[in-house]
């Protein structure tokens, strides 16, 4: 088995289609199941940060591309995490790392410390400040 690290420019080309042959190869490389393609978190947020901020994609949307990319066979992720995070982003007005933050809080049953007040709005975690 191949155990690969993928960046953010392979995602973006594969969930934007702008250029067909890189679509290609990148399909054929999460779609080979003796491969193991790790997304690590950090990769995902700049993957929201491009589509939202260059792409001008909405929240429903990137959420949905995300969704679909997480759970691809030869995908390995913090799939649960990441679902999460993108639930409390597409529900709240905070940005993906604030959302991602919460879901940490809320999986690691952690209080949250920051001066962020919209991070008040979700209820299944603890907000503190210093």
């Amino acid at each position: 088995m191949s155990k690969n690290l993928i960046d953010t420019n392979l995602i973006i080309r594969f969930l934007v289609n702008d250029d067909p042959q890189k679509v290609a190869r990148v399909e054929r490389l999460l779609k080979n199941k003796n491969n193991k393609n790790i997304l690590l978190d950090i990769v995902i947020a700049e993957i929201i940060w491009v589509l939202n901020s260059y792409y001008a994609l909405d929240k429903k949307e990137i959420t949905y591309k995300i969704k679909a990319l997480i759970y691809v066979e030869s995908v390995e992720c913090n799939a649960f995490l990441i679902n999460r995070a993108l639930t409390f982003w597409e529900d709240n007005n905070i940005s993906y790392i604030d959302a991602y933050l919460a879901a940490v809080a809320e999986l690691g049953n952690m209080s949250l410390y920051t001066y962020d007040k919209k991070l008040s709005s979700i209820k299944t975690i603890t907000v503190k400040e210093p």
